[in-house]
């Protein structure tokens, strides 16, 4: 059975658990557009791509789910660029589809050429084109896939001429969405104890990697008598119900939280 192409990007992404797909339509994304609307995934249209790209941000740390935005060649696709690097380096898993020229107008100065590639490798954890048709499923996994497992930003740019072509397909590529759990070696832990309980003055410094542990957070804290700092992003899984809390480190932080991580302070979960 043939497809075309924006079909296999959107009824992967659909497959991946994207909900909305933030953006604004013109010229080279129609087609991806099209089959959009005839998908599951609500399009969300913004008046700039920026906002756009916050708003998907936002979404996919919330829900914890993977949320897309799409553009049009040109100055379209690079207005995600601020909301895009605040996503990556907020670990929000989003998924860029940025339309692009056709395949026999790059490299020749066209009207509105840009190279993705160069732009967002910086600000992703995944950034490639689909060159063929036959590259388009298996492309478009494996940006759902990064996005999901490394938790940030992958950049999918499509030609606008790949997205219009037609494919038969027989390998099914699919994506799988799982939540690990990361944690030290007993012998790790082991020796991590016998360093509490040789201190004398401890105080705990949190990070991101404290999201749904602020129970297990205050135990520790309560059994060094221990009082808490947290980095911006630990804010939400730390600062509330928490007496030993010290406030925010950093740019915005307090006096307090500064000068205690200035001193030996055990590192939890950033």
């Amino acid at each position: 059975m043939s497809k075309k192409v924006a079909d296999i990007i959107v009824e992967t992404l659909q497959s991946a658990g994207v909900r909305h797909c933030y953006g604004v339509v013109g010229d080279t994304l129609n087609l991806i557009a099209r089959s959009l609307e005839r998908s599951k995934i609500e399009w969300v249209s913004v008046r700039h791509e920026e906002a756009g790209a916050f708003a998907a941000q936002a979404e996919a740390q919330v829900t914890g789910h993977l949320t897309a935005v799409a553009g049009s060649c040109g100055p379209g696709s690079l207005h995600f660029i601020n909301g895009i690097f605040e996503a990556n380096r907020n670990r929000a898993p989003v998924v860029l589809i940025a339309s692009q020229i056709i395949r026999d107008e790059l490299g020749f100065d066209f009207i509105q050429e840009v190279d993705f590639k160069q732009v967002y490798q910086s600000c992703s954890v995944f950034c490639d084109m689909i060159y063929t048709a036959e590259q388009a499923r298996r492309k478009t996994v494996i940006a759902c896939q990064t996005a999901l497992a490394k938790r940030g930003v992958a950049v999918l740019i499509v030609p606008a001429d790949v997205s219009a072509s037609t494919v038969h397909e027989d390998v099914p590529y699919s994506i799988h969405v799982s939540n690990p759990v990361v944690r030290p070696s007993d012998a790790d832990l082991t020796e991590m104890a016998d360093i509490l309980n040789q201190g004398e003055r401890i105080a705990v410094y949190g990070g991101s990697g404290c999201q749904e542990a602020h129970k297990e957070i205050l135990a520790v804290a309560e059994k060094l008598k221990a009082p808490i700092a947290h980095t911006s992003r630990a804010k939400d899984f730390l600062e509330h119900d928490n007496p030993y809390n010290i406030g925010m480190t950093g740019m915005l932080g307090k006096r307090l939280s500064r000068a205690a991580r200035l001193r030996h302070v055990p590192d939890v979960g950033r």
